[in-house]
C-alpha cells in the first residue's frame, strides 16, 4: 500500500473531560437507528447534520472526544477551558481550543452539547475527506454501535442487550478505560503481551508496535530469539507520527516482524506484518476491512463479525509497509520512505527521494497526491517522478495495492 501518514488519533490532553461528558444528551431513549456511511480502508465516516448542513465525521475509537478540523464556526459554543497545543514536524506550534456542538443530528438521533477540539494542523493532512471525528465518549455515554463495514452501515442504539443475539459466539475482546473515555485492549504476541489501543482512526493500519516496547522485549534472551526469528527487515528509516496531539519525525531502527498469529481476546489475527516504527502500540482500522464491529457499551466489549463467516481475521498486510510519503518541510514537498524489498525499492526509489510528479501532475502539497491516488483502483499503476537529494530523476510506475 502507498500509505501517506499514520493518523494516530490518541490525543494527550490536560483538560478533564468528565464535566463535558455529563453535559452530553441524546434526544431519544430506547431507540435504534441505521445510518448509511462511507468506508475508507476499514474506517467509518458518518454523515451528520450540524446547523442545517451535512458534515462527515470519522468514527474514531482511539480518540477520547470529538475533534473538528479547520477554523471555528458561528454555531460553535466556546468553553472556558484550557486550550491544548499542537506541534507539526517542523516544530511550528498552534492552539486547539475546546468548544461544544450545541446540536448535532446523526440519523434520527439528536446529540446536544457534544465537546470537540478545534484547530491544530491535522486538517492539513485530511484534505477534506472528512470534517472531524466522533470520539469514544459517545460509547462511554451509553451508545452501543455496529460498524457494518460489509454493507456500509452504522447501527446505533441505547438498548442494553440489543446486539446479544448477533454477537453470540462471535470473537470478542474486553476493553477497559485507561482514562474516562480512552479504551485499551490486551493483546498477546508470540514474544510478549501488552495493552494496545484499538484505534479505528489509524486508517489502514493493522498491528503496530512501539519501538520502546519492542526494545524492552529484546533485552530478554528468549524473547529476542523469537523476535529475531520473525524479523523480515531491520533498517534505519524515517518515522513520522501525526495525530491529534501533534506530529513528530525521527530517524530510528525499524523492524518489520511477521507474526503468523496475534491474539486479541478470543479474536485471532493471522498473517500480520508488524512495524516497530511507532510512538505507541495500537491496532488500526485494517481489521475492519475484513470484519464488522459491534461495540457493546454495557458489556464493555468489542465483537467482531468477519465478512467471510470465519472466527478469525487474515490481514496479509505486507504491502502496507512498502512505501510512505511524508512532509519534508513547510514547503509542501513530500519525501519517500522506502522499505527494502518493496516494489519501489526494486525500481530504484530510496528513502529521502523527493516526489516531484504523480501521473504527470506536479506535487506541491499533500492533498494533490491523495486526490490522484484516490482516483486509482487497486492494481492500477501510478506514474511517479522522484528526484534524489543529488538531483537524479527516477521515473517509475508503482501499483496501488488497496
Amino acid at each position: 500500500m502507498l500509505a501517506f501518514v499514520t493518523m494516530a488519533t490518541a490525543a494527550q490532553k490536560k483538560v478533564s473531560w468528565k464535566p463535558f461528558l455529563k453535559a452530553v444528551e441524546f434526544s431519544q431513549c430506547d431507540f435504534v437507528d441505521t445510518i448509511r456511511v462511507k468506508i475508507e480502508s476499514g474506517a467509518v465516516i458518518v454523515p451528520v447534520e450540524i446547523a442545517g448542513r451535512e458534515r462527515h465525521l470519522l468514527f474514531d475509537t482511539g480518540a477520547e472526544h470529538g475533534f473538528w478540523f479547520g477554523n471555528q464556526e458561528g454555531w460553535m459554543k466556546p468553553i472556558n477551558a484550557d486550550s491544548t497545543k499542537w506541534r507539526d514536524i517542523n516544530g511550528k506550534t498552534s492552539t486547539a481550543s475546546l468548544v461544544l456542538v450545541p446540536e448535532m443530528r446523526m440519523g434520527r438521533l439528536g446529540i446536544s452539547n457534544y465537546p470537540v477540539s478545534v484547530g491544530g494542523h491535522l486538517g492539513n493532512y485530511i484534505c477534506g475527506r472528512f470534517d472531524g471525528l466522533i470520539g469514544f465518549d459517545l460509547v462511554t455515554k451509553g451508545l452501543s454501535v455496529k460498524l457494518d463495514t460489509k454493507d456500509s452501515l452504522l447501527i446505533v442504539t441505547d438498548r442494553k442487550g440489543f446486539f446479544d443475539e448477533e454477537a453470540k459466539v462471535r470473537p470478542s475482546v474486553k476493553y477497559w478505560l485507561a482514562k474516562p473515555t480512552y479504551p485499551m485492549v490486551y493483546v498477546e504476541l508470540p514474544f510478549g503481551s501488552t495493552y494496545m489501543s484499538f484505534d479505528t482512526g489509524s486508517i489502514g493500519h493493522g498491528v503496530d508496535l512501539s519501538n520502546e516496547v519492542l526494545a524492552q522485549w529484546l533485552k530478554k534472551k528468549k524473547k529476542r530469539e523469537t523476535i529475531e526469528g520473525a524479523t523480515l527487515l531491520s533498517d534505519t528509516t524515517l518515522n513520522v507520527n501525526i495525530g491529534l496531539s501533534g506530529a513528530n519525525a525521527d530517524t530510528l531502527v525499524e523492524r518489520i516482524v511477521h507474526l503468523p498469529t496475534v491474539q486479541m481476546g478470543s479474536l485471532t489475527i493471522k498473517d500480520a506484518y508488524v512495524s516497530s516504527a511507532n510512538m505507541s502500540c495500537r491496532v488500526g482500522s485494517a481489521l475492519l476491512k475484513h470484519a464488522s464491529l459491534i461495540i457493546d457499551s454495557a458489556k464493555k466489549r468489542y465483537f467482531f463479525l468477519p465478512h467471510d463467516g470465519t472466527s478469525d481475521i487474515i490481514l496479509n498486510d505486507k504491502a502496507h509497509h512498502s512505501m510512505s510519503l511524508v512532509p519534508k518541510d513547510s514547503t509542501g514537498v513530500l519525501q519517500a520512505v522506502i522499505r527494502k524489498g518493496s516494489e519501489a525499492y526494486e525500481k530504484g526509489v530510496r528513502t529521502g527521494d523527493n516526489l516531484i510528479e504523480a501521473d504527470g501532475i506536479p506535487i506541491d502539497d499533500v492533498c494533490t497526491y491523495i486526490a490522484i491516488r484516490q482516483r486509482k483502483k487497486p492494481g492500477e499503476g501510478i506514474y511517479f517522478l522522484f528526484r534524489s537529494p543529488g538531483g537524479t530523476e527516477k521515473r517509475v510506475v508503482i501499483a496501488r495495492t488497496e
